[in-house]
């Protein structure tokens, strides 16, 4: 036996002693157990692939709604227990202010026991927030601080009152919305985004691209750029909440089109500030102004609600329509405080050229023109035009070959080539006053015509006191003749002056023309005067008036062919006669005038005539009497024969409109006493010796 088994112990070496044995064992278990974690783990696969979490669902958020009240509900949810940090919800609604179809957290920490909660990632997809809507959201205290280091949204919209944004796509990094039980939406984050849609009722933002942080409960966004009125638009934009400040910094605005019906509002507790902003061809357009081709800077500007703003800046603009005003090319700077706004402006407008320095103090309503120089400009005056303050003060104004055209059919009128310089004159309440002892005006023209009535090369000197208008000097050509006046008047009523005017060789023709009346008439004319007394009262004139012309026309006067009937007929007696059927015999004949004078003083409104008369063809009739300025008559006229002598008399009393007319042939001595002395030659065809007499003469030998 010992032999046979010499030879095993050759091929097999047992093992010796418990080591040994030990060793064996575990490699066996190791086997073993690794058999049964493969079987565990393919049951875990197959127990996750059946596990439903929305199971889950509905304990979990009553108990949730039940201790927060936060009203959560969740179409969908999706959770994986080997992962218990990562969820995934769709089809989310927070109460009525948000809901999202997609919502994802991956959980970095929970720490239900130290109240502290980091959630790695929260993604937000196609989510809708009405923040108007939105309330305070209280959740369990073992939630009482929350930390996310990446919030992302895609396509998230936000409504808040007026204000709209759709597809937000924005991420927050390093973000605590939650301290110490208590929301703070304002915390410090890294911000970038973009926008597809910013909208409010006065302007609508797209294609918006942003980066910057929120820090101080401030959004401080170092880049915001986007499309904005059809342009571009590029700033650093500050959101200060607490203080509610908006601030615009580098601010650009290129190729801009901003069209509004008002002033967008702005609420009386917040302020806009720009710290330079930039403009590139910039159009405006609105009720009360139009500009185009508007580039320029602002320095700064700041505003709120309830004033002006302040701000320092320069512009140049194509155009600009205010109302009535059209300002062509033209360049600018302004200068505003809460209380003032200065201008500077000058350039092209109305074919010619301006400067000019304006103030305006909205709280007096008034606008003060230090300096306004105008040359070759073409003016036009509308029927709607205004002022569009009731007070305004002109401290300066130079104006340099201007033509004016008036479309208003109640004031037609022209000018061309005026030169005009005016200083310290005021326009309020409905008149003109002085600003100081040096309120004057001087003007000079080439031509102004007033319908039918033309002045040209004219020229005038004025003062303007507290208590009066002074015309030093004027003097024109008027009618084709010359006109010069001068005097003064008060500013107030009644209106008390005093006035000296001559005219030379006036052709009164486009008087007619003017005044449209029945009888057209035409002539050569000069007046020479000297009143006193109140505009509005004719009863105080007091004075000298002279006219005198030659050459005078009126159409259906006819005083030869009727004074000839009354000369024939037998007025011995004294007669009255119809004013009616007298003015039917003047129609049926015009009258040629070829000298005539009317003078004399005028006293209460009176004019005194004495040694007047009118040269017709053939007669030659004398005035006496007085002619009222308020209309009325006294007048004695007589038919003169060539010694003066009146043949016939005629009477003319009551008012101008309703007249009383009659006639006597008075008896004359042998000589006769001349009635008629004055200037006014018997006309060269008229009859010798007696005219009754040669009147009725040549009636006689018309009938046979």
């Amino acid at each position: 036996m010992a032999k046979r088994l010499l030879p095993l112990a050759d091929d097999l070496t047992l093992p010796e002693g418990p080591g040994i044995l030990k060793g064996y064992a575990m490699k066996k278990l190791a086997k073993y157990l690794s058999i049964l974690v493969l079987v565990l783990l393919l049951t875990g696969w197959l127990l996750l692939n059946i596990f439903d979490a929305n199971q889950l669902k509905k304990p979990v958020l009553g108990w949730l709604n039940e201790h927060s009240n936060i009203h959560l509900a969740i179409g969908n949810l999706e959770f994986n227990p080997l992962h218990p940090y990562t969820l995934l919800a769709e089809d989310v609604q927070l109460g009525e202010w948000f809901s999202a179809k997609q919502v994802y957290v991956e959980l970095a920490h929970l720490s239900p026991l130290s109240n502290r909660t980091r959630i790695a990632t929260l993604d937000v997809i196609d989510a809708q927030v009405q923040l108007d809507k939105a309330g305070d959201i209280a959740l369990p205290s073992n939630l009482a601080n929350i930390k996310v280091d990446e919030f992302t949204s895609n396509n998230l919209s936000v409504n808040w009152q007026s204000w709209q944004a759709k597809g937000l796509d924005i991420t927050l990094n390093n973000w605590q919305p939650r301290r110490d039980s208590t929301w703070q939406w304002w915390s410090e984050a890294q911000i970038k985004g973009q926008l597809r849609q910013l909208t409010h009722p006065h302007f609508a933002m797209t294609q918006v691209s942003f980066r910057g942080q929120v820090a101080d409960q401030q959004l401080q966004l170092t880049q915001l750029q986007s499309r904005l009125f059809d342009g571009l638009f590029d700033a650093a934009l500050t959101l200060n909440m607490p203080q509610q400040m908006l601030t615009l910094t580098e601010a650009s605005f290129s190729h801009n089109r901003v069209q509004f019906e008002q002033l967008p509002p702005l609420d009386t507790n917040w302020r806009l500030q720009l710290n330079r902003a930039t403009f590139t061809d910039v159009s405006i357009t609105s009720p009360q102004v139009i500009s185009n081709g508007i580039s320029g800077e602002l320095r700064y500007f700041e505003w709120q609600a309830g004033g002006l703003p302040d701000a320092r800046g320069y512009w140049q603009a194509d155009e600009a329509v205010l109302d009535w005003l059209r300002l062509d090319q033209h360049e600018g700077e302004l200068l505003s405080r809460h209380d003032r706004l200065d201008l500077s402006v000058k350039g092209q407008a109305y074919e010619g050229s301006f400067n000019s320095e304006l103030r305006w103090t909205p709280t007096q309503a008034r606008l003060d023109i230090d300096t306004l120089q105008l040359a070759d400009n073409k003016l036009i005056w509308q029927p709607e035009l205004y002022w569009p303050t009731p007070d305004i003060r002109l401290h300066k104004l130079n104006v340099s070959q201007i033509e004016l055209l008036s479309l208003d059919a109640d004031l037609p009128l022209s000018v061309l080539g005026a030169n005009a310089f005016i200083t310290d004159l005021a326009w309020s309440a409905g008149q003109w006053r002085p600003l100081s002892e040096q309120a004057r005006l001087e003007a000079s023209w080439d031509e102004i015509a007033f319908n039918s009535i033309v002045a040209r090369h004219g020229h005038t000197k004025a003062r303007l006191d507290d208590t009066k208008l002074t015309v030093e000097q004027l003097n024109t050509e008027l009618l084709n003749g010359q006109w010069s006046m001068q005097g003064e008047v008060d500013r107030y009523s009644p209106y008390a002056g005093q006035l000296q005017l001559t005219g030379a060789a006036l052709d009164i023709r486009p008087l007619y023309r003017w005044q449209q009346g029945a009888h057209e008439f035409s002539g050569i004319l000069d007046i020479q005067g000297s009143l006193q007394g109140e505009l509005n009262n004719t009863q105080t004139w007091q004075g000298q008036l002279a006219m005198t012309g030659q050459d005078v026309f009126i159409e259906k006067v006819g005083i030869d062919t009727w004074l000839k009937a009354r000369l024939i007929e037998d007025y011995r007696q004294l007669r009255q006669v119809d004013p009616k059927l007298a003015a039917l015999d003047l129609n049926q004949s015009d009258a040629f005038i070829y000298q005539m004078q009317l003078a004399g003083p005028v006293n209460q409104g009176r004019w005194q005539l004495d040694g007047s008369a009118l040269q017709s063809v053939r007669h030659l009739l004398a005035v006496r009497g007085q002619l009222d300025f308020a209309g009325a008559w006294q007048l004695e006229l007589g038919a003169i024969n060539e010694s003066g002598c009146r043949e016939l008399a005629i009477a003319l009393s009551n008012t101008w409109r309703a007249p009383q007319l009659s006639l006597h042939q008075p008896k004359l001595a042998i000589p006769c006493k001349p009635w008629y002395r004055g200037a006014v030659p018997y006309p060269k065809s008229g009859l010798s010796g007696s005219i009754l007499q040669g009147v009725r003469a040549l009636q006689l030998d018309e009938e046979e």
